[in-house]
């Protein structure tokens, strides 16, 4: 039985983090999602039966674990985590070398609701009013995959599936007026633009098989095969949070009929429990002073999504087109279809697009054990 008591403060370093972090509703302490004083208290009892004789230079024995991880006496996170895990080696060709399997799955969801509060410094239209709204997962908890620790050739924490967060932008739109000579004027239309971010899932499960063999002395090579997946169960926990929703609405109105605005957000096709798998040969040397493997592996990407995300075209209000058109045309009507009009179509015809180029191979230098 194990008990932690944690506060986080998260910063983000980029736009796509800073819409993740900030719009899903995961809770609403000091304001919609904010991003400090996220307490968690979490107490997680679990079960473990072992017969390994090494943990790090296994050869023999299996083992079983599962914890349940309870999160919700006091702080402001309420989740539960069920992970269960388990390995099993086996020696082969008279006891020199093994075959090694791993397989792992685990499961987070929330439970109960809380009750939104609105912003303080920013009045809406219409008037943002609390709502009860189920507790979510914080986007810090959810599950990804990738890496040295489940499936090696692909970087760490890359698999998650994808989803396009809506953002209110301004772009910029400039103009010769000939009334003053060709002058170059400008002003700024606002747009409601998708920004590709990976959420994390809420259900991942993946294995590995090993077959290790002794070289010489510390040194040993193996080959192995990984493959696992990583998705999204419960789709209605990737919503935005309420006021932040309201603010969208009001400032394009159209925009949940014409625009594809929607408070529950979708999952980009093809990225949800899609499979992964990686094969290859490593090699691993015992250090025997810091008792520490160190090991190189080439992993050659069987499974991997490399393709181009493309995301909901961006969204102006055709009320806003209307008035620019009415005020253009009595300055002078050749203004607005021949230099507005194409740059507002330019906008909403290239909408944003995420490059998932999966690495095909992978060489990589690390000092750990996949299991």
């Amino acid at each position: 039985m194990q008990y932690g008591l944690t506060r986080t403060n998260i910063r983000s370093f980029n736009q796509a983090s800073s819409l993740l972090f900030e719009s899903l509703q995961f809770r609403s302490l000091t304001g919609p999602s904010a991003l400090n004083g996220i307490v968690s208290s979490t107490i997680t009892p679990s079960i473990t039966y072992n017969t390994i004789d090494n943990p790090i230079n296994s050869t023999r024995g299996k083992s079983y674990y599962y914890s349940l991880a309870f999160s919700g006496l006091g702080g402001n996170v309420k989740s539960i985590t069920n992970v269960f895990d388990m390995k099993y080696f086996h020696p082969v060709t008279k006891h020199r070398n093994v075959i090694g399997t791993h397989f792992t799955v685990a499961y987070i969801s929330s439970y109960g609701t809380t009750t939104s509060t609105c912003p303080t410094t920013l009045i809406t239209y219409p008037p943002c009013t609390p709502q009860i709204v189920p507790n979510e997962v914080p986007p810090f908890s959810r599950l990804y995959m990738g890496g040295e620790s489940d499936i090696r050739g692909f970087d760490v924490r890359s698999i998650s599936p994808v989803t396009f967060i809506p953002e209110r932008t301004a772009q910029t739109i400039s103009y010769h007026d000939p009334t003053s000579g060709g002058a170059v004027r400008s002003f700024q239309v606002p747009v409601l633009t998708y920004v590709a971010t990976l959420p994390g899932g809420d259900l991942q499960g993946f294995g590995n098989l090993e077959y290790r063999i002794p070289i010489v002395g510390p040194v040993t090579a193996g080959f192995f095969a990984d493959a696992g997946t990583d998705g999204i169960l419960r789709r209605n926990a990737l919503q935005l949070n309420p006021s932040g929703f309201q603010n969208l609405t009001s400032a394009f109105p159209s925009a949940t009929k014409l625009g594809g605005l929607a408070q529950q957000l979708a999952i980009a096709p093809g990225t949800n429990f899609r499979l992964r798998g990686s094969a290859g040969i490593e090699f691993v040397v015992q250090l025997p002073i810091v008792q520490a493997p160190f090991r190189i592996y080439y992993a050659y990407n069987v499974h991997r999504l490399h393709d181009q995300l493309i995301a909901r075209p961006p969204f102006i209000e055709p009320s806003e087109k209307l008035s620019l058109q009415n005020a253009f045309n009595s300055l002078d009507p050749t203004i607005y279809p021949l230099q507005i009009k194409p740059q507002l179509d330019f906008i909403q015809n290239n909408p944003g697009r995420l490059n998932y180029f999966e690495p095909k191979t992978t060489f990589r230098f690390t000092v750990s054990r996949t299991f």
